[in-house]
């Protein structure tokens, strides 16, 4: 997981924002046709300004995480014969794996939480703010309102929180972070690595719920 995480954070480092089809068809290892084909039917979520020159730009997140899902779900990606109609806008679904997630049994449960917990062996028994953010890649914000709101347990101690590393499995294993809807891909990267030791690498599907 360290060699492609690198490799993904490369791709944030050079593309902090925003990526243009050109970039993308060069990073991703695709021919412009196969680009075109992702971005216009809506696989590759990006904005369509309908301009002749940098017409698509797609997030860079949007990127990696295209990346990450095609590696387990290369036939999705695949286009079919008749794939030159247009689309324009912002595609909305988002690869979330809720379903599956969802759905684990108690020991396959157990299994994923003991998984996180060796992802975090390289951290202290309380993490910062900071930390639980390079690790799972949600920002300071998002994190500060969760421990407010109490789905993350934590330790506020002069304004700065300190979270257990048993809270932050926890959370990570809760239906609140099952449901969230834009995972980053951080948060996808380490579900998908999860589902892909225990199948093998054999799984065929993906959740777009």
């Amino acid at each position: 997981m360290k060699e492609k995480l690198d490799f993904y954070e490369s791709i944030r480092r050079e593309y902090p924002e925003v990526i243009t089809k050109d970039q993308f068809y060069r990073i991703a290892h695709i021919s412009k046709a196969t680009a075109l084909f992702l971005l216009q039917s809506g696989k590759v979520p990006c904005k369509d300004s309908g301009k002749k020159t940098r017409r698509y730009k797609i997030r860079t997140d949007d990127v990696i995480l295209y990346l990450i899902d095609r590696e387990i779900n290369p036939a999705k990606y695949r286009a079919p014969d008749c794939w030159y109609r247009e689309r324009s806008g912002h595609y909305k679904s988002r690869v979330t794996y809720r379903n599956e997630l969802s759905e684990m049994d108690e020991k396959t449960e157990e299994a994923f939480r003991s998984y996180i917990s060796g992802q975090l062996d390289g951290y202290g028994d309380l993490l910062t703010v900071a930390e639980a953010s390079e690790f799972i890649g949600y920002c300071d914000t998002s994190f500060h309102r969760w421990c407010a709101e109490k789905r993350i347990k934590a330790f506020s101690i002069s304004g700065r929180y300190l979270i257990p590393k048993l809270c932050f499995v926890d959370f990570l294993v809760s239906p609140y972070s099952y449901g969230i809807t834009r995972k980053t891909w951080k948060h996808l990267l380490l579900i998908r690595t999860f589902l892909d030791s225990m199948d093998g690498g054999k799984s065929e599907k993906c959740s777009q719920n």
